[in-house]
Order: C-alpha cells, then sequence, then structure tokens
C-alpha cells in the first residue's frame, strides 16, 4: 500500500471524526451550556494528547522553539473554533461546514501580504469566483429583507471562522518548519483549557452562547451527558492527532482535495438527523466553492 494511500485512509477518518465531534456538539446544544461544551471539547482531550506527545518526543514534549507562534495558533484557533461551535447551534450543519471549508479562499488572498506569495489571474478568478459562491451561500439580501429564515449571527459566524481558518492556516505554515505537531497540539489545547477555566470561574458558564439545561454541575453528576461531553473530548484529540499523522503520509495536495467530502457528508448527516434540507442557493454556493478552492489547490500543485 502506498503512502499516499494510507495517508488518504488516515485523512477520510479524520475527516468523519471531525463531521461525528460536530454532530456531538450540535446535539447538546440546549441541553448543555455552550461554555461546558467547549470546556469538555479542550480538557478531556488533554490525557491522550499528553501520552502522544510523550511517546512523539519523551523528555522533549513540551519543548518549543518559538512561543510566539505558538501562541498565535492558539489564539487563531480558539477563536475558529469557537466561531464553528456556535454556528453549529445557529444554521445547519451542512451550511456551517460550507462556509468553514471556504478558508482556502482567504488564504490565497492573505498570502501576498503575509507570505510574500505572487497569485496569477487563474488563482485571482478561483478567488472571486469562491467568493461567489459564499455569498450565495450566505444570501445577504434576503438577510437585508428579513426573509431569511435561517440566523444571521450563525452566518457570520460560520463565514467568520473561515477566515479566522486562514489566519490560522498561514501561522501553521510558519509553525511546521519549526515545531513537532503533537507538542504543537498539546499545548494549544493546554492554554485553551486554561483560558476557558478562568472565564468560568470569572463569568460562568450562561455569558456567551446557548444556555442549556445543565450547567456545572453537569460535570460532577453522572449521566449519560457528562459521558458524552467525555467522550467528545477523547475524540477530539484524535481528530487532531490523525490529521498530523495523514501529512506524514500524504501529500498535502491530495489531503487539501480530500477536506471537502467533509461538505456532503455533513449535509446528508443533517439531513437524516435534523431534516436539514439545502436550498438550491446554498448547493449552487457550495459547488461553487469546492470548484474553486480545487482549482486553486491545483494552480498551487502546479506552480510548486
Amino acid at each position: 500500500m502506498s503512502s499516499n494511500l494510507i495517508g488518504s485512509l488516515i485523512w477520510i477518518i479524520f475527516i468523519f471524526l471531525s463531521v461525528f465531534t460536530h454532530m456531538i456538539i450540535k446535539s447538546l446544544s440546549g441541553e448543555v451550556d455552550f461554555i461546558i461544551t467547549l470546556f469538555s471539547r479542550f480538557v478531556y482531550s488533554l490525557p491522550i494528547l499528553f501520552i502522544l506527545a510523550y511517546l512523539a518526543r519523551n523528555k522533549l514534549f513540551l519543548k518549543v522553539n518559538n512561543w510566539q507562534n505558538i501562541i498565535l495558533r492558539s489564539c487563531f484557533g480558539f477563536i475558529t473554533m469557537v466561531m464553528v461551535f456556535s454556528s453549529l447551534q445557529l444554521i445547519p450543519i451542512g451550511l456551517t461546514t460550507a462556509l468553514a471549508q471556504s478558508s482556502a479562499i482567504y488564504v490565497t488572498l492573505l498570502s501576498p501580504f503575509f507570505l510574500g506569495e505572487k497569485i496569477g489571474l487563474i488563482r485571482w478568478t478561483a478567488v472571486m469566483t469562491g467568493l461567489l459562491g459564499v455569498f450565495l451561500m450566505i444570501d445577504p439580501i434576503s438577510i437585508i429583507r428579513q426573509t431569511s429564515g435561517l440566523s444571521s449571527l450563525g452566518l457570520y459566524l460560520a463565514f467568520g471562522s473561515a477566515i479566522t481558518h486562514a489566519g490560522l492556516a498561514l501561522i501553521l505554515r510558519k509553525i511546521g518548519k519549526t515545531e513537532h505537531p503533537a507538542t504543537t497540539a498539546l499545548i494549544h489545547n493546554l492554554i485553551t483549557s486554561f483560558v476557558i477555566i478562568f472565564l468560568i470561574v470569572v463569568l460562568g458558564t450562561k455569558f456567551y452562547g446557548t444556555t442549556g439545561k445543565h450547567g456545572l454541575e453537569i460535570l460532577i453528576t453522572p449521566s449519560y451527558l457528562l459521558y458524552t461531553l467525555i467522550f467528545l473530548g477523547f475524540i477530539g484529540s484524535f481528530v487532531q492527532y490523525l490529521m498530523a499523522q495523514s501529512y506524514k503520509y500524504a501529500e498535502a495536495t491530495i489531503l487539501v482535495t480530500l477536506r471537502y467530502l467533509a461538505i456532503p457528508i455533513a449535509t446528508i448527516f443533517g439531513y437524516i438527523i435534523w431534516d436539514e434540507i439545502p436550498s438550491s442557493n446554498q448547493v449552487a454556493g457550495g459547488l461553487i466553492v469546492i470548484s474553486s478552492c480545487l482549482l486553486i489547490t491545483y494552480r498551487e500543485m502546479k506552480k510548486r
């Protein structure tokens, strides 16, 4: 079996687990305070990430070469995840996924300013076409006219997550040259966990996001909800690990192409579980975004 095939299989598992975590988060909406869900995603993933980082690097599992980049990575990663998780509670899971996956468009837009890369005519065309697809999915005209059946806040959060994810991608390009992925994932989750715990101590659990039937008490009360929250963190740790592992085997251009499988997968599960039917605008916009992102990937591959 070729290394590209192994990496691709790992990546597909990663995609399914990513969509699965989003489904868990969406199902917890209204049951548990949003901040508790966020707390569980990061804190309960720490034991597995500690083990994986130690196995990979032994006593050097916390060694970092550039703390500034690591802190930036944590900030962008945290903001991106908060936006994605928040939008999942407000709009269909397939639409959140499609808007979040449009980040390749914004990476291309930002790369001349942050990486000094030149963008040719074809990639500029792909970017502008991709923005048209995003416009169709958000449909701001219907929001202005107040005829949209979707939450405008949810749409803006999903749109914003794509932009912050683009910033995260640019930072990860730099970090990949100096840091070990296992250490990066562990420290990111550690920093984020401390931030969330601090916010809970100072502000409680109801200051942001959807308020649920349960707050802090759910963390000390054995129940299916507590086990679900623990499972969310457990799966989340493997999502990060599998993503890093797939890049060890397969070429990045292959994996970037496969990432768009998340959109139909999320849409199908959204329809089966929550009866979420995408509109014609959302379908057309999603197809345009996927096509433009694939064209951007192809041009980058050809350039290299």
